[in-house]
């Protein structure tokens, strides 16, 4: 078949739907199927994402005021609707439910072929619509009635847990949901580094490992207070935090304010080629991840394929995954 995938999200950024995505891609490319990847557009030259019977179709975008690095377009393209029925496209794929994901659900009515919506976050939660300044019970039953609105104009929807199933299906999607594992590919990770690693961030102590976007809805302030706790039993242990993102200043800030500068370790971004063969995994004692939105959690399904204790809060995708 001949895929097209939608989303707002896609390299030069890095996230769990990144990460979904392009082995979504890779899959179905190994496959034998044709993959289109559709995407925000960067004006700065990037390292673009090259995998065979794969293809990758940018479209014109512009900042977005609230998230760093996210990209808004146009909701309609004349051009790309025309590329997409002259290859011939036989089903669509929306991985995000923002413009090219409403772009997506147009052009499958336009090409008259089936789409598929999945559903990966969680962007309802008031830790989202804290981005954008709003905060309230009103804002969160508009999100539903958006997300409800949205994804029940697709064909199949489908989500990486059943906790994610279940609360779609509580809100008004629209059932049958099927729940389809985000994938990872083992093969990819190397810890034959990992000692250089131990040596590198903590010698003489435990390294407690936490990876992901630094923004609200990853509750990383309660990382911190709950660290405080670890450091009164582990005076040695240091937590390494590997990513980066919009709250990246307001973490280095709560760092310093609660006297954690020598205990904890701001990494920034590491690209996921780069982290699978670091050998952080093997160097690390306990992974851990305080978010309560997580619809599955890739970052914590590596850290168990690599045979890492993890530790999580008791909420939706978590909750399946431990």
């Amino acid at each position: 078949m001949k895929i097209a995938i939608f989303t707002d999200t896609f390299m030069p950024q890095l996230d769990g739907v990144v990460t979904a995505t392009i082995s979504m891609a890779k899959g179905l490319a190994d496959r034998g199927h044709q993959v289109y990847i559709i995407a925000p557009k960067y004006r700065r030259k990037i390292n673009e994402f090259s995998y065979k019977d794969v293809v990758v179709k940018r479209v014109a975008s512009v900042p977005a005021f609230f998230y760093k690095g996210y990209r808004f377009t146009l909701f309609w393209s004349r051009s790309l609707a025309k590329y997409l029925r002259k290859e011939n496209i036989d089903v669509i794929q929306l991985q995000t439910p923002v413009m090219l994901g409403v772009h997506a659900l147009l052009i499958s009515r336009f090409l008259k072929k089936p789409i598929v919506g999945t559903f990966h976050t969680f962007f309802t939660d008031p830790q989202y619509t804290r981005h954008i300044g709003l905060n309230s019970k009103l804002i969160q039953k508009l999100s539903w009635a958006y997300a409800k609105m949205y994804y029940n104009r697709c064909n199949l929807v489908t989500c990486p847990s059943e906790s994610a199933r279940e609360e779609l299906a509580k809100h008004g999607l629209i059932e049958p949901i099927k729940v389809i594992s985000n994938g990872i590919d083992v093969s990819k990770f190397d810890n034959s580094n990992w000692e250089s690693m131990k040596e590198k961030f903590n010698p003489s102590g435990d390294i407690i490992l936490s990876v992901g976007r630094i923004a609200y809805e990853k509750n990383l302030e309660c990382l911190l207070r709950c660290f405080k706790f670890v450091l009164e039993q582990k005076k040695n242990a240091k937590l390494v935090i590997v990513g980066d993102g919009p709250q990246m200043g307001e973490l280095k800030a709560t760092v310093k304010k609660m006297n954690l500068s020598e205990s904890v370790v701001l990494t920034g971004i590491i690209d996921h080629e780069s982290l699978v063969k670091s050998g952080i995994f093997k160097a690390s004692k306990v992974f851990v991840t305080v978010s309560t939105t997580e619809t599955q959690g890739i970052t914590t399904l590596e850290a168990q394929a690599n045979g890492l204790v993890c530790v999580g809060v008791d909420a939706r995708g978590t909750r399946d995954l431990i």
